[in-house]
């Protein structure tokens, strides 16, 4: 059976390929090496070069999608978090970031404390309302009400807990603590 050999150029230009990259590819055996004699010297078996460039390709999309990748993307992946983590440890030295659970109490404390609030809205409003004998009389009531009620909600103290790993750092505001622990168990008429 007779094989179809292909000059390099022509493997280059079909593959769409430097003449050194196809070199290169049967150096590492993914497209079959040309023949080492004779007048088939530096020729390449051209169904043999598309196969194996083909295979090689198809090689190369599934590790990627397999999550296999080169030893510069992860190396690049590491430095990258590493600088993340130390911008990260900066921060939170500087009192500029807070972590997340710091948050999450300080905000599930707020929270609490502004629906305590507008439980107690009804029993406020009720007596206010039923006293009006306009609508703008109760509109009025309740506003001001609502407002009282945003205007202590407003001045309420919000900071981050302090953590016992930083311990003297002050966090933003330079102020450490919480949310008054009895603020959002008080269930208080004001």
């Amino acid at each position: 059976m007779a094989t179809n050999t292909q000059s390099l150029a022509v493997i280059a230009r079909l593959l769409d390929l430097t003449e050194r990259r196809v070199q290169q590819l049967a150096h590492d055996g993914v497209i079959p090496p040309a023949a080492r004699t004779g007048a088939e010297r530096g020729r390449y078996d051209l169904v043999g070069a598309v196969r194996g460039y083909v295979r090689y390709l198809r090689d190369q999309a599934t590790s990627s999608q397999s999550g296999i990748a080169d030893l510069g993307t992860e190396r690049a992946r590491l430095v990258k978090a590493k600088a993340d983590l130390a911008e990260m440890d900066a921060g939170s030295r500087r009192g500029d970031l807070l972590p997340a659970a710091e948050v999450e109490e300080a905000w599930i404390a707020v929270l609490a404390r502004l629906r305590a609030r507008l439980l107690v809205l009804p029993d406020r409003l009720a007596p206010l309302v039923h006293e009006e004998t306009t609508i703008a009389g109760a509109r009025a009531s309740i506003r001001g009400i609502i407002t009282e009620a945003l205007a202590e909600l407003s001045s309420l103290p919000v900071t981050a807990a302090p953590d016992p790993e930083r311990a003297g750092t002050p966090g933003p505001g330079g102020a450490q603590g919480a949310v008054d622990p009895g603020a959002a168990a008080a269930g208080d008429d004001r």
